[in-house]
């Protein structure tokens, strides 16, 4: 089993991979404006994709280190 300790360790690596995720999302979306105009939405469905990926990550590192305090 794994320790309090280290289940606090794996909340932070979550959130952390989480806001990297949403980092890269917007990112994605600042350098592909070009994108919009000839009609593509693969990149608006990427980002997309990578912030609700992100937020749940988030949100799921968030709950185990509060439940291992």
């Amino acid at each position: 089993m794994a320790s309090s300790e280290e289940k606090r360790e794996t909340g932070s690596a979550m959130m952390i991979i989480g806001w990297v995720l949403v980092l890269f999302a917007m990112l994605v979306m600042f350098f592909h404006p070009a994108a919009r105009k000839l009609g593509e939405i693969r990149f608006e469905v990427v980002a997309g994709i990578l912030v609700v990926v992100g937020l749940v990550l988030n949100i799921v590192g968030a709950r185990a280190r509060a439940r291992n305090r």
